[in-house]
């Protein structure tokens, strides 16, 4: 379970629906049977300097010559009605601060462009690909292979620290124990960011596994506030295994209207826990 400041599930639903109804009204109306493409997974390239190549695309939104066919996860069978030569979009869709029901298009990787030649009741795979967008700025890209940059402390427990660990989800991660002595952890990137108020997408990406309560936030600095505003956007419930989420810090940067900004970690011991492990790994602060 996750616990986000801002639900939009309502309105991603309700695009999700019309997206699935609007495929169904078209087989409706046809008698010609549908053509099919078989669409296994989104593969996804990176260049040097973007850090793991890894994402968690869950659906496909798929666009025949400009309008929505559907959304589908994957790995998905898509009927579409247009035959002869079509020009298809696929874009990668992800579940917006990790909620089931709210899936969006990921606004930082392009979509995959092909034109196909659809015959009634014939199936193609079509195997596409994505990267990440060329105007995407990378503030943060951490993967802990030479050290980590989350130490600055928040909180009042300056003996607990997160520490470099082999125990990633690639190679090496970022991990702190936390107890009945130590039962929470709070801390702050070193490094700022100058994350643009009027920037169209702001999103943090990780990978994490953890056995405590994980809050994910911001802190924004100005002149006025040297000692920064925290807002927690997201608090993520303990998880056995890895697990990648794509946090929208979107809104949160432009309401505190800041110059400076750096992400924060809280880890918190769960009740009737004598102790507990967490892991972080593969954090980029991604800018659109």
């Amino acid at each position: 379970m996750i616990i986000t400041k801002r639900n939009n599930a309502l309105s991603a639903s309700l695009i999700f629906t019309l997206a699935f109804i609007l495929a169904l009204g078209g087989c409706v109306k046809e008698n010609t049977a549908p053509a099919y493409i078989h669409i296994p997974a989104f593969n996804t390239t990176v260049i040097g300097g973007q850090g793991t190549a890894n994402q968690k695309i869950t659906d496909v939104w798929v666009y025949v010559n400009g309008e929505i066919n559907g959304v589908f996860p994957l790995p998905a069978t898509v009927p579409i009605l247009e035959l002869g030569k079509q020009e298809i979009l696929l874009f990668p869709g992800i579940r917006n601060n990790g909620t089931r029901s709210n899936p969006v298009i990921y606004p930082l990787l392009n979509e995959f462009r092909i034109s196909k030649d659809l015959i009634s009741n014939k199936l193609d795979t079509v195997l596409p690909f994505t990267s990440y967008l060329s105007r995407i700025k990378f503030w943060l890209n951490e993967d802990f292979e030479n050290g980590n940059i989350f130490t600055v402390n928040q909180g009042n427990n300056n003996a607990l620290n997160f520490t470099v660990s082999s125990n990633g989800f690639e190679g090496k991660c970022m991990e702190a124990t936390i107890d009945k002595t130590n039962p929470i952890i709070e801390k702050a990137s070193r490094t700022n960011a100058q994350l643009a108020e009027n920037a169209e997408n702001i999103y943090l990406e990780m990978h994490y596994k953890s056995e405590a309560l994980l809050g994910v936030g911001i802190i924004g600095y100005n002149a006025v506030t040297p000692r920064g505003i925290t807002t927690y956007k997201i608090y993520l419930k303990p998880n056995k295994e890895w697990n990648k989420i794509y946090i929208n810090l979107t809104n949160e940067v432009k309401e505190l209207k800041m110059i400076d900004f750096k992400i924060v970690f809280e880890g918190s011991l769960p009740e009737n826990v004598s102790s507990a492990k967490i892991l972080i790994d593969n954090v980029k602060l991604l800018q659109k």
